[in-house]
Formats: C-alpha cells, structure tokens, sequence
C-alpha cells in the first residue's frame, strides 16, 4: 500500500483487506500522512503501529515531520514525529526494493523521495540491476515498467489484474494511492502480484 495521504480510516481498511486475502507481511511505501493534515498524523501512524504495517518515508512524511518539530503547539505527539523521522528511505524485502519514489537511495539522498520514474530513470536502473525488482508509491497510478528484454515497456495496471513477475523483470512497480483505493498483492514464492481495490465492505 501507499500513499494514504493522512487518512486513517483507509489505512484500517485496507490492512483488513490485505489480511483477508491472505498478505502475511504489510508495507506501506510512504505518504502515510499528509503535509494538510496535522490532525490526523496521530490516528495515521497508531493504525500503520498496530496492524505492524513496515513503511518507508515520503516526501510528505518527512516534510510533516520536519515542519511540526518547529512548531511547537501543532498538537502532533512527539512519539508520532520520531516514528515519521526514523522510517527508511528504503527496505528491501526478498529481493526487492521498497521505496516511496525512485530507487536511488544511495545517489539521492532524500530525494530519491521525490521525483517520477521516466524512460531514462527506467534505464539507468535496468542497467543496474538487469532483474530487479521495485516496488514503489508517489505516483498514485497502478503501472508497471518493464525492461524484459531489453526494451523498456510502460503498462497501467487495473484492478484484479495479475502480473507474472518473472516475466516482466526487470521491473518497477507503482503501487497506486491507497487514498484512491488501490493496493498490491505480491506473492514472492510465485513471482506474481495482483492488482486489487479495497473492497469498501
């Protein structure tokens, strides 16, 4: 998941969902507040701490935090802002990379969190890594580029639609905002992922 910009509600939602449909491990890629929405930093991370939702930071996590310290009187607990400041730009979970916008952490600094992922972006991680992997948020829109073989393919992705991984690789994937209901089943046993909307039941 990504990209709940500030709604907690949503992010219960769909941790509930994930579960039901089996997803053992959550993640979520960043943005999980909103820099507009002071009032529900609080509910957004006690619900990402309580489903054991593993995140990693966006450039509105992380310019809420940043803008709250100075501010003193902004009624955002100090415990919410520290979890915010100390999520990781990056995680890498079986063989992938989880980031809220592009993978080039090490290059990039903070602002590998902001960005898009373009042709060239596209390329220049391909070459890195010829089978890689990424998982990422920022963008809102489910898509996945490909560069199986050797040509670097753009494709939306729509809901219940399953991807075979394997056949895609190297790849990057956009999650899709969660704020707009769309979330990621990804099975690394089966180097497959499911393309699904929360169901609002």
């Amino acid at each position: 998941m990504a990209d709940s910009h500030g709604d907690p509600e949503v992010i219960e939602r769909s941790a509930l969902f994930l579960k039901q449909e089996g997803c053992t491990s959550l993640y979520h890629l960043g943005d999980i507040c909103d820099t507009n929405r002071y009032d529900t930093a609080d509910a957004c991370v006690e619900r990402v701490s309580a489903h054991g939702i593993l995140a990693v930071k966006g450039n509105n996590d992380h310019s809420l935090a940043a803008d709250a310290r100075g501010r003193p009187d902004c009624g955002i607990h100090i415990a919410t802002l520290t979890f915010l400041e100390n999520l990781p730009l990056i995680r890498r979970v079986e063989g992938a990379a989880l980031v809220h916008s592009r993978p080039f952490v090490g290059r990039l600094g903070l602002s590998a969190m902001i960005g898009t992922v373009g042709q060239k972006e596209a390329a220049g991680y391909f070459r890195e890594k010829p089978r890689g992997l990424v998982f990422r948020g920022h963008s809102h829109k489910p898509e996945i580029i490909s560069g199986a073989g050797g040509t670097i393919r753009f494709a939306s992705l729509a809901d219940a639609q399953v991807v075979d991984l394997a056949a895609q690789r190297p790849c990057i994937v956009t999650c899709g905002a969660l704020y707009q209901g769309m979330t990621l089943v990804w099975e690394p046993a089966a180097d497959r992922l499911t393309c699904r909307a929360v169901s609002q039941g």
